[in-house]
C-alpha cells in the first residue's frame, strides 16, 4: 500500500500554525485578495453573539467576513482558490501584484477558525464552496467541494452597505478558535491602525475604501451595529493629509520629507530594479511640543516607529532592524523602503508577506575583514555568485548615511522656545531649588563661594552678567536675557541648561551675576544616551532620576565655585574633563 508522505490531519495542523502574528495580519491577505481583484470597495465585518454556556451572558466573536466589490470568480476559479498553492499567481515567476505563492486564502482562514465559506459571483450568478478543518481532520474531506450555485446570507446581505455589484466576492470564517481578540469591537478597534498603514498607499489615492464595521445579535434575531468606520490611511511618514493620525495633523502633514526621495538601481539575477528610498522628520513644532509628553500625538508616532517596507505599495512590516529600542526619539523620524516583487529574494520575503528578515543593518568593510578580502575583492565575490547581500549592503549604507543626520537634528529641536514674555511667578526647577537650599545651609555653616561674592550686587546688574556669559556659551540674546531675569527674580542659585561645548567635559561650570551655571554638553555621549532621554521621558521615575542627576551636578559645581584657589580649581577642572572623556570612551564601547 503506498504511503501518503504528508498526512491531511498532520499536513492541515502544521498549516494552522503558519506565523500570523495576529488576526489583523490574517484579515489582510483577504484585502490582498480583494484589491488584486479590483475592488474599490472592500468591507471587513465581524458578528458578536451572545454566550450563556458557563452561567453567564458573555458576549463573543462569532464570525468575521470580508466583503468586496471586485471581478469575482468562476466555479474553478474559486475551487482552485481554497487549495494550497492554487491562487491566480503562482504560475508567474516573478509576480507584480501583491499576492504571493496563491496561499494567502486558505492559509489565513485555517489559521484564524475551523470553516471558512465563500460566496463569489459574476454576473450576478452566485456560487459557494468551503474548508472545514474538523472535516479534513476526520478524513470526510479530502478535496475542496465542488463549487455549488447559492445565495449570498440574508444575514450578511444585511451587514453589508455596498451596492452589491454584478460581481464579486464574500468570504466567511465560522468557528473562530485562534482570534487574538475575543470580540467584534475589540479585533477592530486593534487592527484599523495596522490596516489604515499597510494599504496606505490605495486608500490615499482613492482606489479602494475600506470599511470596517461590527454587529451583535439582538433579542430579536436581527443585527445591531456597535461600530462602523471607514479606515483612514496612516502614514508612519506622517507626509500624507486625511490620515488617522490625532488632530490637528489628521488633515496636514505632522513631518517634513528629509531630502528628495531617494532612487536607488541595484542589479539582480541579470536584471535592473529600483529601490525607492524616502525619509521624513518631525517640524521643530512638533518635536517641542510632543516631545516631552505621552500625549495622543505622541503616542501615535510610538506606534508607528520603524523603517516602512513597502512591496507593490502594500506595507510588509514596519521594521524594528535599524531602531535604537532604547531611544524614544527615533519616533519622530520616518523611512519607507519601497520595491518590486522582483526583489522577493533579496528580502527574503516569506509566503504570509509578514516581513522581510534580510532587511538587516549590514557593514561590507566588516564583512569583509572578517572574510579576509578587501572590500573591493568581496564586493567582487558577491557579484559573481549574484548574492542578494550586495543589494542590501548598498540599502543598509544609504539608510545609516541618513539616520545620523535625522538623529542629530531631531536632538536639536528637543529644547522647547521660552515664552518671551517674562512670566509673573517665575517656574522653578525642583532641582534648582533644592541645590539653592542646600547652599544657602553651607553659607550659613561659613562655606563661601565665588558667585557668593556677587549676590550683592544690583539685580539688573547680575543679570545682565549672566546674560553675556550664557551669549558667550552660544545662546540667543533674547533667550539668555529671559532666562537671566527668571533667576534673578525667583532668587535661585543655579541654572541648567544644554548647551553645543567644544572638548570632552559632559558638563561645565560658570559662575557669573551671583548664579552658577551648569551646562550640559550637548555634544557628549552621555547628553545623546542618557540625560536627554531622561529628559524627554513622560514617566514619574525617569522625572525623579533626572532631577537626581542634576542635584549631583549642582554638587559638583558648589564644589568648585567653593574651591578659591585657582590652581585648585584649575585641577577640578581638568579632573571634570578627564572624566568626561573617559565616560564618552565607555559609552562609545557600549554602542560598539
Amino acid at each position: 500500500m503506498a504511503k501518503q508522505i504528508i498526512p491531511p490531519s498532520l499536513a492541515i495542523k502544521s498549516m494552522r500554525s503558519s506565523g500570523y502574528r495576529d488576526t489583523a495580519y490574517a484579515v489582510a491577505e483577504l484585502v490582498d485578495n480583494s484589491i488584486e481583484a479590483g475592488a474599490a470597495k472592500v468591507e471587513i465585518l465581524c458578528a458578536d453573539r451572545d454566550d450563556f454556556s458557563g452561567g453567564r451572558k458573555v458576549r463573543r466573536l462569532d464570525r468575521i467576513a470580508v466583503f468586496d466589490n471586485g471581478k469575482g470568480m468562476s466555479p474553478e476559479m474559486l475551487e482552485t482558490a481554497l487549495t494550497f498553492g492554487g491562487g491566480s499567481h503562482e504560475a508567474e515567476e516573478l509576480p507584480t501584484g501583491i499576492g504571493k505563492f496563491g496561499m494567502g486564502l486558505p492559509n489565513s482562514s485555517i489559521s484564524q477558525c475551523e470553516r471558512v465559506d465563500v460566496w463569489s459571483w459574476q454576473e450576478g450568478k452566485c456560487f459557494r464552496t468551503y474548508l472545514d478543518v474538523r472535516e479534513i481532520l476526520s478524513g470526510k474531506l479530502e478535496s475542496v467541494p465542488p463549487a455549488e450555485e447559492a445565495e449570498i446570507p440574508a444575514d450578511w446581505k444585511s451587514m453589508i452597505s455596498s451596492p452589491i455589484a454584478p460581481n464579486g466576492t464574500l468570504v466567511v470564517w465560522s468557528r473562530p478558535d485562534r482570534v487574538h481578540w475575543r470580540t467584534s469591537r475589540a479585533l477592530l478597534d486593534n487592527s484599523k491602525l495596522l490596516i489604515g498603514r499597510i494599504y496606505r498607499s490605495f486608500i490615499q489615492e482613492g482606489t479602494v475604501s475600506i470599511r470596517a464595521a461590527a454587529f451583535v445579535e439582538s433579542d430579536t434575531g436581527g443585527w445591531e451595529t456597535q461600530y462602523d468606520e471607514t479606515v483612514r490611511a496612516n502614514d508612519p511618514l506622517y507626509l500624507m493629509s486625511g490620515t488617522s493620525t490625532p488632530a490637528p495633523y489628521s488633515e496636514v502633514p505632522m513631518f517634513e520629507q528629509f531630502g528628495p526621495p531617494m532612487p536607488i538601481t541595484v542589479r539582480f539575477r541579470g536584471e535592473e530594479h529600483t529601490v525607492l528610498l524616502t525619509f521624513s522628520i518631525t517640524t521643530k513644532e512638533v518635536r517641542q511640543q510632543h516631545g516631552y509628553t505621552t500625549s495622543p500625538i505622541s503616542t501615535h508616532a510610538r506606534k508607528n516607529t520603524g523603517i516602512s517596507l513597502v512591496r507593490a505599495k502594500r506595507e510588509l512590516e514596519l521594521s524594528q532592524a535599524f531602531v535604537l529600542g532604547y531611544d524614544p526619539r527615533d519616533r519622530w523620524w520616518g523611512a519607507e523602503v519601497q520595491f518590486p516583487p522582483a526583489l522577493d529574494d533579496v528580502f527574503a520575503v516569506p509566503n504570509n508577506k509578514q516581513g522581510a528578515p534580510a532587511f538587516q543593518p549590514l557593514d561590507l568593510e566588516e564583512d569583509a575583514a572578517a572574510a579576509g578580502l578587501s572590500p573591493a575583492e568581496y564586493k567582487e565575490t558577491l557579484r559573481a555568485t549574484d548574492d542578494p547581500r550586495l543589494v542590501m549592503y548598498e540599502i543598509s549604507n544609504r539608510i545609516e548615511a541618513n539616520l545620523g543626520p535625522m538623529r542629530e537634528q531631531i536632538r536639536r529641536f528637543a529644547k522647547p522656545a521660552r515664552k518671551r514674555e517674562v512670566p509673573t511667578e517665575p517656574t522653578v526647577d525642583p532641582a534648582e531649588s533644592t541645590a539653592t537650599r542646600a547652599t544657602e545651609e553651607r553659607k550659613r555653616e561659613g562655606h563661601e563661594g565665588t558667585s557668593d561674592r556677587q549676590e550683592n550686587a544690583p539685580a539688573e546688574q547680575r543679570a545682565g552678567e549672566i546674560v553675556e556669559q550664557m551669549v558667550a556659551d552660544g545662546f540667543d540674546r533674547e533667550e539668555a536675557e529671559q532666562i537671566a531675569v527668571e533667576h534673578v527674580q525667583s532668587n535661585i542659585k543655579y541654572i541648567f541648561e544644554e548647551a553645543s561645548l567644544e572638548g570632552a567635559a559632559f558638563f561645565s561650570v560658570r559662575s557669573k551675576g551671583g548664579a552658577i551655571i551648569v551646562y550640559i554638553n550637548s555634544n557628549h555621549e552621555a547628553a545623546k544616551h542618557f540625560y536627554d532621554l531622561l529628559a524627554e521621558s513622560g514617566e514619574d521615575t525617569s522625572n525623579e532620576a533626572l532631577q537626581g542627576l542634576k542635584i549631583l551636578l549642582c554638587a559638583w559645581a558648589r564644589m568648585e565655585d567653593e574651591t578659591l584657589d585657582p590652581r585648585q580649581k584649575a585641577r577640578l577642572g581638568d579632573i571634570r574633563t578627564d572624566w568626561g572623556r573617559m565616560a564618552r570612551d565607555f559609552l562609545l564601547s557600549a554602542d560598539a
